[in-house]
């Protein structure tokens, strides 16, 4: 089974930064309960600061990982041998790559790949024959879905309340890893 991974919302904690941002420039004092989607704009927070916010995520030499998400990764990659597949709606994806190198790794970074630059992942997952995705954005599950790939769903305030269709729902890496184990088995 091919597996990617997202990275925002599933490796690195990013929404942290940008919400960090935000309330530095605007006063406020969100928090990622607050999100009900991805998009901040239902909270009054305006399209140019939200893509400052971004930007400047984008920026960061690294951000912090999920926890466990550097040793569950470990360990599939010890386990297949394969580079790890990310596949990121970044419009950059070589930041996401940047800062998933920086995170420590036992010893090293494992080999990667990251692609991706569009919120819809589906050409990216199909370019790269993936059966399964570990994704924290429901935006475009139906699509995936339909397509044959099934979703599991990292779940995050923005996205625990979604009824669209998944396969798999997972509340934190260790979750991840004993699903991954049972499927080696």
């Amino acid at each position: 089974m091919r597996i990617a991974f997202d990275v925002d919302g599933v490796v690195l904690d990013s929404i942290e930064v940008i919400i960090q941002y935000i309330n530095k420039i605007s006063g406020r004092q969100l928090v990622q309960q607050d999100l009900e989607s991805w998009g901040l704009e239902h909270l009054g927070v305006d399209y140019s600061t939200l893509w400052e916010a971004v930007e400047y995520m984008y920026e960061q030499p690294n951000i912090e990982p999920y926890h466990k998400a550097t040793e569950v990764l470990n360990s599939i990659y010890k386990d297949t041998g394969e580079p790890l597949l990310f596949i990121t709606g970044r419009h950059d994806p070589e930041s996401a790559l940047r800062q998933l190198e920086a995170l420590e790794w036992n010893p090293t970074p494992p080999p990667m790949f990251v692609t991706g630059g569009k919120r819809n992942k589906l050409k990216y997952l199909s370019d790269h024959l993936v059966d399964f995705i570990i994704e924290d954005d429901v935006e475009h599950v139906e699509e995936y879905v339909h397509s044959g790939i099934q979703v599991g769903l990292m779940v995050r305030p923005w996205n625990c309340n979604t009824t669209k269709p998944i396969s798999e729902r997972f509340e934190g890496w260790d979750q991840i890893y004993k699903w991954y184990r049972q499927l080696e088995e």
